[in-house]
């Protein structure tokens, strides 16, 4: 470390106990009752494990709020990221975590991020967007917090002039995120990569969510008949350009 350069100030991130997180997600699926998502915080009890959690953060992180024009998922995935960079992918799927963050620390964040009273379901989308239901890709990609963990872990690589390059890529269109992360490929490292520098190589088919659509549906048959995570980055990006839809 320079001279100039400041220490970063880390403390032990606080958890909720499982009966306390087990507790809360029955009362909101038993009772039916989403009330107290609308308040200006959240009022129910919370329980805390026995101790430390040993997930060290940065202290006092402030997410970039949501408005209208840009829902700011990049610059919050990169925040989250550095705060969290001691983090381990079984830190990362502990529901324990995630639901302490989602209910008290971006209590503010996620009530303008996902706004329950204009939710068609109020109740599956605090289930989705509050809570970590399972270990899923597709859960830990769902939840307001852990998804930014998640799409940093799945995409920033140190190795590349821009780190962020493949994460800039996925986060360009909510569709393509749920595209990859929700199918196969979002779980292969060599796959996802692949796919995601051809997207950003071929930017007629990522700007369309229709091509997009059809070249990952395809790339799935293809999955059902070779190996595709026996090829490396260069041969399926070969095979992309031959099965790529035209507009």
């Amino acid at each position: 470390m320079s001279s100039t350069e400041q220490p970063i100030a880390l403390l032990e991130q606080k958890i909720l106990s499982t009966r306390t997180v087990d507790r809360m997600y029955r009362q909101l699926k038993n009772l039916q009752d989403h009330s107290q998502y609308l308040a200006g915080s959240y009022v129910g009890e919370l329980e805390f494990p026995k101790g430390g959690s040993g997930i060290a953060a940065v202290e006092d992180l402030k997410l970039v709020p949501p408005d209208s024009k840009d829902l700011q998922d990049l610059a919050n995935t990169k925040l989250i990221y550095h705060a969290f960079q001691k983090l381990t992918p079984a830190q990362a799927s502990d529901k324990r975590l995630w639901t302490y963050l989602t209910h008290v620390t971006f209590w503010d964040y996620m009530r303008k991020r996902w706004p329950v009273d204009e939710a068609d379901k109020p109740i599956n989308r605090i289930s989705d967007r509050y809570f970590l239901t399972t270990t899923s890709l597709e859960s830990l990609t769902r939840n307001g917090i852990s998804r930014l963990w998640w799409y940093g872990y799945l995409t920033h690589d140190a190795s590349r002039s821009n780190p962020w390059e493949l994460t800039e890529t996925l986060l360009s269109r909510a569709d393509l995120v749920v595209g990859i992360t929700e199918r196969a490929v979002g779980s292969n490292q060599t796959l996802r990569t692949a796919v995601l520098e051809f997207l950003a190589d071929n930017p007629e088919i990522s700007l369309s969510e229709k091509l997009t659509r059809e070249l990952l549906k395809k790339l799935n048959l293809v999955g059902g008949t070779r190996n595709l995570p026996f090829l490396d980055v260069a041969e399926l990006k070969v095979l992309l350009a031959s099965i790529t839809p035209t507009s």
